[in-house]
């Protein structure tokens, strides 16, 4: 069984999690540009973004997205797309990643912003050069914190709008939504969610529930809602997939609730 946790899911290295935003260039330095493709993965200022050389080999789940609300949105309209979170305290620096849901295509968007900060203007220039709009785009959040004596990756569930950001961009809604990628032919996933306690103890929230979906090919993109938890807290997801082929695997995740607003 091949067990994932964050860090390989979303193909994050060891000098990821231990250098500072003001440290590093926020492109990620395993990823090859694309040389064939006129928008290819390159610095452009405030981030890193573009298409890449797909690197040999895939885990069989690979986080796509984790948003509490997406916007549609006219990536030809010349306006940033304003992305939200809240963030836990004592946070630092968050993390941000655009991935593309198209099969094949092999884009990302990469950048960073300091601790205290709760929002990124997102200019759309290359995605309305490359014609992606939000049924093409999945995206993620993370910081790092502190949790029972040991740093470790937390998602931020993700707001996204064109123009001004939303009054409460995590809180009060009924579901985030996880997107996922299986590089396999599934039989079935299962999802569990569990509340992280004081001491790294966990307490079940939801018990090992079967998506029934029927039918998962490989590379195509999963949607999973998650039940966004009542209480202010962390918690873990895990993902159980069974492959057509036999065998299993699993990816687990932590993200910030920050409860109602």
């Amino acid at each position: 069984m091949a067990i994932l946790a964050l860090a390989a899911a979303l193909g994050l290295g060891t000098s990821d999690a231990g250098t500072s935003a003001a440290e590093r260039s926020h492109c990620d330095p395993s990823l090859a540009p694309s040389s064939n493709y006129p928008f290819k993965y390159v610095d452009r200022g405030d981030r890193c973004e573009g298409v890449y050389i797909r690197l040999v080999g895939s885990s069989a789940l690979t986080m796509l997205s984790f948003t509490v609300a997406f916007s549609a949105f006219d990536p030809k309209a010349g306006q940033p797309l304003t992305i939200s979170w809240v963030p836990p305290p004592s946070a630092s620096d968050v993390e941000l990643r655009a991935l593309t849901t198209r099969q094949h295509l092999y884009y990302r968007m990469d950048t960073h912003v300091h601790a205290g900060e709760t929002r990124y203007r997102w200019p759309t220039d290359v995605l309305g050069a490359m014609s992606l709009g939000r049924a093409d785009i999945g995206l993620v959040g993370w910081t790092r914190q502190l949790l029972g004596g040991t740093d470790q990756d937390v998602l931020l569930p993700l707001s996204a709008s064109p123009g001004n950001p939303p009054a409460s961009p995590a809180g009060g809604t009924a579901a985030y939504t996880l997107l996922v990628q299986s590089a396999a032919q599934l039989s079935e996933l299962f999802v569990t969610v569990t509340r992280l306690a004081d001491g790294g103890a966990e307490r079940p929230v939801q018990p090992a529930r079967e998506l029934g979906y029927g039918y998962y090919p490989a590379d195509d993109v999963i949607e999973i809602p998650i039940e966004a938890p009542a209480e202010r807290g962390v918690y873990a997801v895990q993902l159980g997939a069974k492959l057509r082929s036999g065998g299993a695997s699993t990816l687990r995740f932590l993200f910030y609730a920050p409860g109602p607003g």
